[in-house]
């Protein structure tokens, strides 16, 4: 007597059903279990400048093929020289800012059980270059190249009295003098003739063309006075900065306000609700104001005529083929 065809079919298919579980099962683990080690790559050199980033990816070993894993990646010697991105939070990638200094940074990952460490060596800084002080004050050294150069180009003038006064506080109105006299220097503007845009600054006042054409451009709010005689702050600068030649310097870089944003707080003290959050971390990224040792910014801190100097030393050292 024949048995019925329809429990056998099922038996059958119970069978093969078990049979594709188990080889599933056998897959996965030993796909998992074919991960042999990781390496921390980066896309360039370990070897990189003060003030550089560094893009890094976590590469996993499976023998016969490599692909980027995702891992945990933190700085376990150097902390002092630079710091990681906010991109780097369980990330098959990772970029890392180095800070104005030499020295060795080692980045440690781990991921499904492996770990890799690899050291970034940052160069010293070049020495100052020794400059002929064209002033009747003293300037300091770390400022001299800046402060000579932009002297040369007639962007800096100094006073009546022959001094340049590096440690005075910087003003609105000798901000704004400086950078248009910078960007006219590297013809990326034109000089302007307007109206008197602000009652306290009236025709015939030094800042009067540097105010017209930065408020012609819609770099400056819509107020009616500008205060030219009062310090400037660091947030301020950067908020110009930003305004006037942050995209353009970002294009350059190959940059987009986007991987700025995504790239998280860049100062301790400049959170991403911060009103100069943007402006602070795009100014960093293409290397205008770089914050202090500590990771601080000091946005409401005021700055002085020798820092002001380096600022727009470096726009006319970025600026000369991009502006």
């Amino acid at each position: 007597m024949m048995e019925p065809m329809a429990p056998r079919v099922i038996l059958g298919l119970l069978l093969l059903a078990s049979m594709a579980f188990i080889s599933s099962y056998s897959l996965g683990a030993n796909n998992l279990a074919g991960l042999r080690g990781i390496e921390i790559r980066p896309y360039g050199d370990f070897t990189i400048d003060p003030g550089e980033s560094l893009l890094m990816t976590i590469e996993g070993d499976y023998a016969t093929y490599t692909v980027p894993v995702r891992g945990a990646w933190r700085i376990t010697g150097g902390e002092e020289y630079g710091w990681l991105t906010a991109r780097c939070d369980a990330s098959k990638s990772c970029e890392f800012q180095a800070g104005d200094y030499g020295g060795e940074v080692t980045i440690y990952v781990d991921a499904n059980g492996l770990s890799d460490e690899q050291t970034i060596h940052i160069r010293k800084p070049a020495a100052p270059k020794p400059v002929k002080n064209p002033f009747s004050d003293a300037i300091p050294d770390w400022a001299g190249e800046p402060i000579v150069e932009l002297k040369n180009r007639s962007i800096l003038r100094g006073y009546d009295d022959g001094r340049y006064g590096a440690g005075e506080l910087l003003t609105r109105g000798q901000l704004l003098t400086i950078f248009y006299r910078t960007l006219v220097s590297l013809h990326a503007i034109q000089p302007v003739s307007c109206q008197q845009v602000y009652k306290d600054v009236p025709a015939g006042h030094y800042a009067f063309d540097a105010a017209c054409a930065f408020r012609k451009n819609g770099w400056m709010d819509s107020l009616s006075t500008l205060s030219p005689d009062e310090p400037v702050s660091r947030g301020e600068t950067a908020s110009l900065l930003n305004r006037a030649i942050g995209s353009t310097l970002l294009k350059a870089k190959n940059k987009s306000l986007a991987d700025v944003i995504d790239s998280g707080q860049v100062f301790s003290d400049v959170p991403v609700s911060h009103p100069y959050f943007i402006d602070t971390a795009v100014t960093r990224t293409v290397g205008l104001m770089k914050g202090n040792p500590d990771r601080t910014f000091g946005p409401e801190k005021t700055l002085n005529r020798a820092e002001a100097a380096t600022i727009f030393y470096r726009v006319i050292q970025g600026g000369s083929s991009t502006l």
